[in-house]
């Protein structure tokens, strides 16, 4: 269920935490002014209702549908597909289980995905597959791992290879990457790969999570270990998410890895000490603020609060004078 009202979202709080509307609005006015009113209403209710132990989403319903159109939590959904690459099969072992699994990515007309099987009984089929066959899965679940929506196959799931009257007429090109526009926040759309120009002015602490080196995606929980990078040992990623203005309107900005050190202006070192330390961020946050940057990236939707946001693909600085002649260009292509 996503896009609820704020109403929406205070009457699940009051049925299932059993508190009034009175005492609800008053949280929600705590964190809005805590985020110094970054957020919404609607996003701050959201906040008070994972504190509260309510459930305010319901996992969306399965079925056939497109990969753009996969989202986390969906279970038992269909999907269908063309194999792009091969990542193979490969035995794992933790503490509390070992096995294997096997992984490749396949694409529609819509965008590409990551599948990654769990099922022993699947991995026959998984050593078999070569890349242009079509797939179909069903009964699969959608996890998000570093941003991306992934396809998994657990128990009882299918992966049918070339069947019959299935087909793929067309499919996203592996690593194509569309040219940047430049654009205002304001004129922004959901999936624009675009720059915007403007200023920092909110900066949240940095979080963490541990990433293979190599490629800079999450280890696998079950084995502490890069799907494709086995030997390759993990370590902490910096993930920085800032609000940014550049006078027509602002956004969140999510910066990764490199990113999230360009924007800080430190190096991985330092990033990482931050996490037994915040108590230094305060100053940290103190020098970031106000700063001027162009930052180029992809806009994406927080299906939680219904905003746009832009995940960060490169970060430069700018001086005031080149901010001023970026904005007057832009207007000018405007108008």
């Amino acid at each position: 269920m996503v896009g609820l009202t704020y109403e929406q979202i205070v009457e699940k709080i009051k049925i299932q935490a059993n508190v009034t509307e009175d005492e609800i609005k008053v949280r929600v006015n705590e964190k809005l002014d805590k985020l110094s009113n970054l957020i919404s209403k609607e996003g701050a209710a959201h906040i008070v209702a994972n504190e509260m132990g309510v459930k305010v989403f319901e996992a969306p319903k399965g079925g056939r549908i497109k990969i753009k159109e996969m989202q986390p939590m969906q279970r038992n959904i269909e999907v269908l597909g063309k194999v792009q690459k091969i990542y193979g099969v490969r035995e794992f072992k933790t503490a509390t289980r070992e096995g294997k699994v096997g992984s490749f990515l396949i694409g529609d007309d819509t965008g590409l995905s990551r599948v990654t099987v769990w099922d022993e009984p699947l991995m026959l089929d998984v050593e078999r597959l070569k890349e242009e066959d079509t797939i179909l899965v069903k009964g699969a679940y959608i996890k998000e791992n570093n941003g991306y929506k992934e396809i998994h196959l657990g128990s009882g799931a299918q992966l049918l290879i070339n069947p019959p009257g299935e087909t793929v007429d067309s499919v996203v090109q592996v690593g194509q990457k569309p040219e940047a526009v430049v654009k205002q926040i304001s004129q922004l759309n959901e999936r624009d790969f675009a720059a915007v120009t403007g200023t920092i002015v909110q900066v949240f602490e940095p979080r963490f999570y541990e990433a293979c080196p190599e490629c800079g995606k999450k280890v696998n929980p079950e084995t502490g270990k890069c799907n494709e990078h086995a030997s390759a040992e993990k370590q902490l990623m910096p993930v920085v998410n800032i609000i940014f203005d550049d006078g027509t309107e602002n956004i969140r900005i999510v910066a990764f890895r490199d990113q999230a050190e360009s924007l800080l202006d430190l190096d991985r070192e330092k990033l990482v000490a931050l996490k037994d330390n915040f108590s230094d961020f305060d100053e940290l946050r103190t020098r970031i603020l106000g700063r001027q940057l162009k930052i180029t990236g992809k806009v994406v939707k927080n299906e939680m609060f219904g905003k746009l946001e832009m995940v960060a693909n490169n970060v430069e600085k700018v001086d005031v004078k080149e901010l001023l002649n970026e904005l007057k260009t832009t207007e000018e292509v405007v108008n």
